[in-house]
């Protein structure tokens, strides 16, 4: 035990003595200020390469062009009696989109949209338009009925408008204690 503590007070000391006689000097600070902003540029440049990828290729790791779909863009609106989702779907044909509401709470919007496969068909310069299946599963804000759902698509925009279901009271009953 006693060689324990002094090993331990050894050490301390050893380490109290480097300490004192390596003092950080202001080269030594104006050194590491050049070293964080060196790791500050770094970083953004990490950033923007990572976004770059991700942006490039989906969670699978196939390319979003095989993907169309995953980025589909929606607002969705709360009223009164009625939840409104409206969802960009450009170029899609009206009989390819499919909607199922389950358990009166998730919707989801699925789809297939065909474009041009061969990015080497002659004249083409660039080929952005996306192609393939997709599928949007939303959880909506409030438990909405099966029945009366109505669903339009113009323009490029899927709304769905789909009532909620009516909120039953909540009594309060007083129980006697017998």
């Amino acid at each position: 035990m006693k060689k324990m503590m002094v090993a331990i007070l050894f050490c301390l000391l050893t380490a109290s003595v480097l300490y004192a006689q390596g003092r950080p000097t202001e080269e030594d600070y104006r050194n590491l200020d050049e070293l964080r902003a060196k790791l500050v540029r770094m970083r953004r440049e990490m950033d923007k390469f990572m976004k770059d990828i991700i942006g490039t290729y989906s969670e699978t790791g196939k390319p979003f062009m095989e993907e169309f779909g995953q980025d589909v863009k929606v607002d969705v609106t709360q009223a009164d009696k009625e939840v409104i989702v409206k969802a960009d779907l450009p170029g899609m044909d009206k009989d390819k989109i499919d909607i199922t509401l389950e358990n009166n709470k998730i919707l989801k919007i699925a789809g297939m949209r065909e474009a041009m496969k061969s990015q080497a068909a002659p004249g083409i310069v660039k080929q952005e338009r996306m192609q393939g299946k997709f599928e949007r599963v939303l959880e909506l804000p409030a438990e909405c009925m099966s029945e009366g759902i109505k669903a339009t698509y113009k323009n490029g925009v899927l709304e769905i408008v789909i009532p909620k279901k009516a909120k039953t009271k909540e009594e309060m009953i007083k129980i006697n204690l017998q």
